[in-house]
């Protein structure tokens, strides 16, 4: 490229397209930030130089990639041609990514519980990839992305099973041994992906004792059953690497190409464009998470208690207090529940009433059974600086357990008259943009009394220990 993405920034691409924010810039391409009409919301678009001779074959490869659809790959959008400044680009409008796995490594490794957790949608991805007769090519901890919940592989790589020469692909660090010589397989893809799991569990990349033909050498650190994944993804010949089936099997997953992923899933993920087209949404293969069962008998617990404080509240309102009872004072808090979503204000004790606009409260699963609806007197709350309702950042065991000391995170939030978040920015990231998204995420749902004499402007403050999380909210000046 010839340009940076800086001297490109406020450009539009296409008449449509602006480019927002450089994300990212390589030797042959440059990402931005923009947005589409269609759909008003964030997407990435990719530019890439439009002179050569391969101009052709690459939107091609995009046009192919544009149909598969899959809830863990990337969904690509609009592609095109364009000029900017007088000089030929082509361009892929694709879903934005808020995060991915390249952004984490520097930071920490994943632990042996993500790896479990990240493991299935990859291998649900590739073998969706394969079955339709293509390879990503490009498995790297770049490529690994994570868009609110959901890890989604890229998708503007891909191609087409047996082709060759994609120039630069046989060179990078993830390529197996014989990619100089021969065409791409799905064997490639399970050689890149012991590469890229030896580096997300020790941050750095597997050692070749040599040539390319020999093994490459192992941490002693990676524990089972992933060291003997890796062995068997990096073995030199591609006939002896394991196939993803066995990957799976050795992670205790169901294997088979015939599965499919659940319709609830795929309609909860899908564009309203791709519920319309239903494009290559049959028989893609899906490598089930156990931890979904473990979710489901926790969810019938906590259903089980909940009928049974019903039970136990409405029998108490048979019997009510004698009216010389005066009622305990209650404070807009909130406590931890299954969803970040669900946070709800609860009762507080009276030196919890007594504090001012600035509040502080801290996240304790044990908690979580005393959660019920808002209030009454929580929604009407019209008090100068009222915050009628919190939402804790939901941070999975796995990642908690990874917190040494505390990770602060700062957001400033903007409130509308109505009381919700209008808008929310990072002040102060902290050590992990990993926690700095989830506290954004959480910050963006948080509600406020509606009153004109309220702030508009107020910093939220989360603090991520392993044994929880605490937040606080004062008015911004």
């Amino acid at each position: 490229m010839s340009q940076t993405g800086t001297n490109l920034e406020r450009q539009v691409a296409d008449g449509k397209f602006p480019l927002l924010r450089c994300l990212g810039e390589s030797e042959h391409s440059i990402v931005f930030l923009t947005e589409r009409k269609l759909e008003p919301q964030k997407a990435a678009i990719k530019l890439i130089s439009a002179k050569g001779s391969d101009a052709g074959a690459q939107m091609a490869r995009w046009e192919a990639a544009a149909k598969l659809s899959h809830p863990h790959l990337i969904r690509l959008f609009e592609m095109g041609r364009c000029e900017i400044d007088d000089r030929p680009y082509l361009y892929l409008v694709m879903e934005y990514a808020d995060e991915n796995l390249y952004q984490i490594l520097p930071e920490r490794p994943i632990s042996a519980a993500e790896a479990r957790e990240m493991l299935p949608p990859m291998l649900e991805a590739l073998a969706y990839l394969h079955k339709e007769g293509f390879v990503h090519g490009h498995m790297k901890p770049a490529n690994i992305m994570a868009r609110g919940d959901q890890l989604k592989l890229s998708t503007d790589g891909v191609a087409r099973t047996g082709q060759t020469g994609n120039a630069g692909r046989e060179h990078n660090l993830y390529a197996p041994p014989e990619a100089a010589r021969s065409a791409l397989s799905p064997a490639w893809d399970v050689w890149s992906l012991g590469v890229t799991l030896v580096e997300a569990l020790t941050q750095h990349p597997p050692l070749r004792k040599g040539t390319a033909e020999e093994q490459n050498l192992l941490p002693q650190s990676l524990p089972e059953p992933f060291s003997e994944i890796v062995r068997n993804c990096l073995r030199p010949r591609p006939e002896e690497r394991w196939s993803l089936d066995q990957i799976a099997a050795s992670l205790n997953l169901p294997t088979g190409s015939k599965t499919s992923p659940s319709a609830d899933s795929e309609e909860r993920l899908a564009s309203p464009a791709d519920r319309q087209t239903g494009a290559n949404a049959q028989d893609q293969p899906t490598f089930a998470n156990p931890g979904r069962l473990l979710v489901a008998c926790l969810f019938t617990l906590m259903l089980l208690a909940f009928v049974v404080f019903k039970l136990w509240h409405g029998t108490r309102e048979v019997n009510p207090a004698p009216a010389s009872a005066s009622p305990p004072a209650t404070a807009p808090t909130s406590v931890a529940s299954p969803s970040a979503d669900a946070t709800v204000p609860r009762q507080a004790s009276a030196d919890t009433a007594s504090k001012p606009a600035g509040i502080a409260d801290s996240t304790q699963q044990s908690n979580s059974a005393q959660a019920t609806a808002p209030s009454k007197e929580a929604k009407g709350a019209n008090s100068p600086g009222s915050v009628v309702q919190q939402v804790v950042p939901d941070v999975p065991r796995s990642a908690s357990n990874t917190i040494h000391g505390t990770i602060r995170v700062k957001v400033k939030v903007t409130v509308d008259p109505s009381g919700d978040v209008s808008s929310a920015s990072l002040i102060s990231p902290g050590s992990s943009q990993y926690f700095a998204r989830l506290a954004l995420q959480a910050s963006r749902k948080w509600k406020f009394a509606s009153s004109g004499s309220i702030p508009k402007s107020w910093v939220l403050t989360f603090e991520f220990r392993r044994s929880g999380t605490q937040r606080a909210a004062v008015p911004s000046r």
